[in-house]
């Protein structure tokens, strides 16, 4: 049974939101019918994708004062941002909460989808339901289909496009004409003394000092990029370094997955071996495991490992970021070329990084200045055997990794996209603009369209 409250889940650097209800959008004006549907639903909050939206998201949220000042985000939309073609389905899990299931039918949340489920057997007939209704429906994480996005590439995925916009809820309590009235004759009593006040402020006001709008915008943007790091080509390599001197047997134990999770300055490492041998006992893995490891043995036939790797990234500011008209052009023709050798290639559509704009002395926000660097982000995923790895890394200077894993798995016909080592890579590409990119995406970032590969880039 799917649980009916909303869930507001606060991350790393956005808040997300899980169980919207989902109305569809018919016609037009997806603006004015969003917003009338919301008013009927008595929603307090509404998320809507632009006028082309298929679909509107609608929730009644009880926010805490803090959390009133915060903004929060559409999972869902999130979602249907990382798969704006097709037909897909997500079931994640999501510690001590369930299982969030959402659809996405060409770039619009599926009604009656995006919803929590304490058990993954509640989500079958939902399911079910999807696969008779859409012939092409995938779910992601399953055979065939692309991989399950993280929760990490879900959030980093948040703009404006995802965030819920509160909703007035004051209405009118008299007639128009009887407000008109009242208005006017509040006007003929309040102007005199109006007059009266603002002319004893205007004589009692001291100057104050100018703000210079160009530092203080380089000030928002310096707060906004902290904490945000790009791992480039130095810390893809390191990663994949530590990948692939990571022991696949030890003592009769066997690799059954491995999960890099990046923090501020390392990553954070754990993996998981299967005890195979008979004759394998835990002493023997302490024995045969490196020595910077911390081991924790979850069950009799499992060993967890954890461990911390130097991240080896720099600091968003400090980059020479590509404009994203160059990396369309360029960026995007190298990945197609070295396309082939993996099964999961998948580039999101750009946000703008989310400043806060500054504030003049009288508390007024100040204009951004013309020609101030418009940072922005796509998505990007990557999925295929470990050995492809290594002909992304010309191409990793601006990205930025927030999850890799490693799987073992048993392959009968290895080939150019499958291995036994299979290696998925979540992260996110920084771009730069001048100016505001307004419309300045590709059609199908996710399934460049096949070029031929540059000699060279391909080896047999």
């Amino acid at each position: 049974m799917a649980m009916e409250l909303p869930l507001l889940l606060p991350l790393s650097s956005a808040t997300l939101v899980f169980g919207l209800e989902w109305l569809p959008l018919l016609g037009g004006k997806a603006e004015r019918t969003g917003l009338r549907l919301a008013r009927q639903h008595k929603a307090t909050q509404m998320v809507l994708a632009g006028e082309t939206a298929g679909s509107v998201g609608i929730t009644a949220v009880k926010t805490s004062r803090s959390q009133r000042k915060a903004s929060l985000y559409s999972a869902a939309q999130n979602l249907a941002h990382l798969f704006p073609t097709g037909t897909v389905a997500l079931v994640l899990e999501l510690e001590q909460v369930g299982y969030w299931l959402v659809a996405v039918h060409e770039g619009a949340v599926v009604a009656r989808t995006d919803r929590l489920y304490r058990c993954v057997e509640d989500t079958e007939p939902v399911l079910d339901e999807l696969r008779q209704a859409y012939p092409q429906f995938l779910l992601l994480g399953s055979h065939g289909a692309p991989d399950q996005p993280a929760l990490a590439a879900i959030e980093a995925a948040c703009s404006t496009q995802s965030r819920l916009r509160v909703l007035s809820r004051w209405a009118p309590v008299l007639p128009w004409p009887v407000q008109g009235f009242v208005l006017v004759l509040v006007l003929v009593l309040l102007i005199p003394k109006l007059g009266t006040v603002l002319a004893s402020k205007r004589q009692a006001r001291v100057p104050v000092a100018n703000v210079n709008p160009v530092q203080a915008w380089k000030r928002a943007v310096e707060q906004a990029a902290h904490g945000r790091v790009v791992h480039g080509a130095r810390g893809t390599r390191a990663l994949l370094d530590e990948l692939y001197e990571l022991p696949i047997h030890i003592n009769g134990w066997v690799l059954l997955q491995t999960e890099c999770a990046a923090q501020l300055s390392q990553w954070r490492c754990q993996a998981r071996y299967e005890r195979r041998d008979m004759q394998a006992s835990n002493s023997q893995f302490l024995a045969g495991s490196p020595k910077h490891w911390t081991v924790e043995f979850i069950s009799m036939e499992q060993a967890q490992p954890v461990w911390d790797i130097p991240g080896h990234g720099a600091g968003l500011l400090a980059q020479q970021l590509k404009t994203s008209l160059q990396n369309e052009r360029d960026l995007f023709s190298a990945l197609q070329a070295i396309k082939p050798a993996f099964s999961q290639m998948q580039v999101g559509k750009p946000a703008p990084l989310h400043v806060a704009a500054p504030q003049d002395d009288s508390g007024q926000p100040l204009p951004r200045p013309p020609g101030l660097a418009h940072h922005l982000s796509r998505p990007i995923q990557l999925g295929g055997p470990l050995r492809s790895a290594s002909l992304l890394l010309p191409y990793t200077a601006s990205m930025q990794w927030n999850k890799a894993v490693l799987s073992l798995r048993n392959i009968d016909n290895p080939g150019l996209k499958s291995s036994s080592l299979n290696l998925s890579l979540q992260g996110v590409l920084y771009e730069i603009e001048s100016e505001p990119a307004v419309g300045r995406t590709v059609d199908d970032p996710a399934g460049v369209s096949p070029v031929t590969p540059p000699t060279g880039l391909l080896r047999p």
